[in-house]
């Protein structure tokens, strides 16, 4: 979903409405700003992954004290402003390929009720994201990840609904979903981060550009 449907990734943009709404203490919004610049002025090879390395710590170190129904109101947020922010070139990939009668699953290193939530526009038939665990109303810091398994998850759905590889898709743009793009006959890097440029380059895969 992030960076190959949604224009702006969902977790970031999560983050950010989170101290938005003072949820999460305001003093990371200058922290993150600051990465954010390095990135945008593109200061060093790393700086998009230092500022989503961030992001990630400010929301998981402070996860235990984020109230389930804060935490939703979040992402209903970020989904309201945003849901249609998507790229031409996947967004039209998927339509054509509904309307050849593919089945369709999204994989994503974004919460679970996120990404069901900006999925509904595009009728997937699987979305699954991270499984953010709940207690008392209060989010557990225990999550089931997704973004490092996603060929598992294949698998999986493969074998539960009798589906083939045969002329499958499937697009990624970092080094993490190579595993699902060795999968599929027509693997895709679109707008792929550097290190997953390169290994297309190698495999001889599809890189778009948006």
């Amino acid at each position: 979903i992030d960076g190959t449907i949604a224009r702006n990734a969902l977790f970031l943009q999560i983050v950010d409405q989170l101290i938005a709404n003072k949820n999460l203490d305001p003093k990371y919004r200058e922290e993150l700003d600051k990465k954010y610049t390095n990135y945008l002025h593109r200061s060093h090879q790393d700086a998009f992954k230092e500022y989503t390395s961030l992001s990630v710590d400010v929301l998981f170190k402070n996860m235990k004290t984020l109230k389930t129904d804060e935490y939703r109101k979040a992402v209903d947020e970020v989904i309201k402003n945003s849901a249609k922010n998507v790229y031409v070139y996947t967004r039209q990939l998927i339509l054509d390929l509904q309307k050849k009668g593919y089945f369709i699953i999204a994989l994503s290193g974004s919460e679970m009720y996120a990404v069901q939530e900006f999925t509904k526009q595009f009728n997937f038939d699987i979305a699954v994201g991270e499984n953010y665990h709940e207690k008392d109303g209060f989010l557990t810091g225990n999550v089931d990840n997704v973004f490092d398994r996603k060929d598992k998850f294949i698998k999986q759905f493969v074998e539960e609904h009798n589906l083939t590889y045969e002329d499958s898709y499937a697009v990624g743009d970092s080094l993490s979903d190579a595993s699902m793009l060795k999968m599929v006959e027509n693997p895709i890097a679109f707008n792929p981060e550097d290190n997953l440029f390169e290994e297309a380059k190698r495999k001889g895969w599809k890189i778009v550009v948006e």
